[in-house]
């Protein structure tokens, strides 16, 4: 009996707070945007448990609505093969009303028939400045891309990813668009760096993987 009421008064705080009886929703609403990164790849079977969003959300409870926008193959470059800045995700995303907003795209951005510096930095700086603009003037977040690496030794990881880019120049720009945007990056790269075991391809994570990305972020926005 006790363990019922209290699920009925968990409910019922939950509903009170979505505003589901006329008050305003007071929840904190959190806009995660980015690519098979944010939306969950390596844990496709489970990625609504999984993907660092929903671990994301576990950890903040009910006072946060944490929205998953990523886009498998996307850039953040407009000369990419999949702009972010083109999708529906994005439209999405810009209509989801944020408080905050957590911005992670360059992993796709430095395969070898992508990468192009300037675009990269233009491309990110116009959709920080573009969630900035909104009405609800959200806190933007920036992180730069985890750690990754070729699982046969090489240069090139899968899906023509190059690592030596993501451990230098990517880092470099977010860094310099953080400076003048004015907005904080949340480092992903330090965190991961070394941890294969976490990794099911050298670039997407298992669960324990992205607890790391949730758990980065959940120490920020708390």
């Amino acid at each position: 009996m006790v363990i019922l009421l209290a699920a009925i008064v968990l409910v019922f705080f939950v509903l009170f707070n979505a505003g589901f009886f006329g008050g305003k929703d007071e929840r904190i609403r959190i806009t995660c945007v980015g690519d098979s990164l944010t939306y969950g790849s390596g844990v496709l079977k489970t990625r609504e448990l999984d993907s660092y969003p929903a671990q994301l959300q576990s950890k903040l409870g009910t006072s946060h609505v944490v929205s998953n926008f990523g886009l498998r193959n996307a850039t953040a470059a407009t000369s990419g093969d999949l702009p972010y800045i083109d999708s529906e995700e994005y439209k999405k995303s810009l209509e989801s009303n944020p408080d905050i907003v957590i911005l992670m795209l360059g992993t796709n951005d430095t395969k070898t028939y992508n990468w192009n510096a300037a675009d990269y930095k233009e491309g990110l700086k116009t959709l920080v400045e573009s969630y900035q603009q909104l009405e609800s003037k959200p806190t933007v977040y920036l992180m730069r891309s985890p750690y990754c690496y070729a699982k046969n030794g090489g240069e090139i990881a899968e899906y023509e990813v190059q690592p030596s880019i993501v451990s230098g120049q990517l880092g470099e720009i977010i860094d310099t668009v953080a400076s003048e945007t004015g907005v904080e990056v949340i480092d992903l790269y330090t965190p991961t760096v070394g941890k294969e075991d976490l990794y099911t391809d050298g670039i997407h994570f298992k669960a324990e993987g992205y607890k790391i990305i949730a758990n980065e972020v959940y120490n920020v926005v708390k």
